[in-house]
């Protein structure tokens, strides 16, 4: 009776024994955090690698080939022109732009230099054209905002009334301010709605585009509803497409080897506005080109 009471007593133990063994593997594989919290952990490792999966997909999705179109509502600068008689088309002397063909972008811009495509201060006045008024601006820039919120109604009764002419270069300075690169987005868009639109519509597109600076950037999708707005039929679609991407890579970079340093950068007849009131140097410039007729 002894030996099997002794028998009974050492199978307790040894069970007690295994129960503890595997307790004591379970708390150090789990560090002592609950079996569910360890799941959680697991589960959002999980997620994010996802996330960070579907963000490389997306980001290898719009890669932007170098070359691309010039839009047919851009001169080989990309820039878009307005004027009293329309936006003009297919003034380019080359069909396509390649960005791998212009030499890098210095780190610091010359800004004695004139950009390609603006008019030599020395012969505007006596040229017998409209004042040309170049803008290099960013749909994401808070001073093109500014600029285009104080301005754009006089400039477009400069334009209606033939007294001026604007070339529109819209740059993607701050493609890294937004998630979803909005300044080469936005400046795509731009120049499909200008195919399609009037002066006075591109302009009114403009404006409310701008009236959206800071939120973020607006998606394909809004964009494609404003350009409905103002005349244009253009889809998300469209826009997902990126046809003149190429074109808005190379207008910065060439912008930027040739004396554009920020947004806005504008230029009056050849002269860059520095400081004072815009206002009184554009009246200047068309009052000097009325003394000439």
């Amino acid at each position: 009776m002894a030996s099997k009471n002794n028998t009974s007593g050492s199978s307790s133990v040894d069970a007690r024994e295994r129960a503890r063994q595997i307790a004591d593997r379970q708390s150090r594989r789990s560090n002592g955090k609950p079996l569910g919290l360890i799941l959680g952990v697991v589960a959002l490792v999980v997620a994010i690698a996802l996330i960070i999966g579907l963000v490389i997909w997306q980001n290898s999705k719009a890669t932007i080939p170098d070359a691309g179109p010039v839009p047919a509502s851009a001169n080989q600068y990309g820039g878009i022109t307005v004027t009293k008689d329309g936006i003009a088309q297919n003034t380019s002397d080359v069909k396509e732009r390649d960005l791998s063909t212009l030499p890098p972008a210095p780190d610091e811009p010359d800004t004695s230099k004139t950009p390609l495509g603006v008019v030599d201060k020395d012969k505007a006045v006596g040229n017998g054209k409209p004042v040309q008024l170049v803008i290099f601006q960013d749909f994401e820039c808070v001073h093109c905002a500014d600029f285009e919120k104080e301005n754009a109604d006089a400039l477009k009764k400069a334009v209606d009334a033939g007294k001026v002419e604007i070339e529109y270069r819209n740059l993607n300075f701050l493609d890294k301010a937004t998630p979803d690169q909005y300044s080469s987005r936005s400046a795509n868009a731009a120049y499909l709605v200008a195919e399609q639109v009037t002066p006075d519509q591109y302009m009114e597109y403009s404006q409310e585009v701008f009236s959206h600076q800071g939120s973020g950037g607006l998606s394909n999708k809004q964009l494609a509803e404003i350009a409905g707005k103002h005349g244009a039929t253009v889809s998300e679609k469209d826009l997902d497409e990126n046809t003149y991407r190429p074109m808005v890579n190379v207008a910065t970079r060439e912008s930027v080897t040739n004396g554009v340093a920020g947004t806005p950068s504008i230029f009056v007849d050849g002269k860059r506005y520095e400081k004072g009131a815009f206002e009184d140097m554009l009246k200047q410039a068309i009052d000097a080109k009325a003394k000439k007729k």
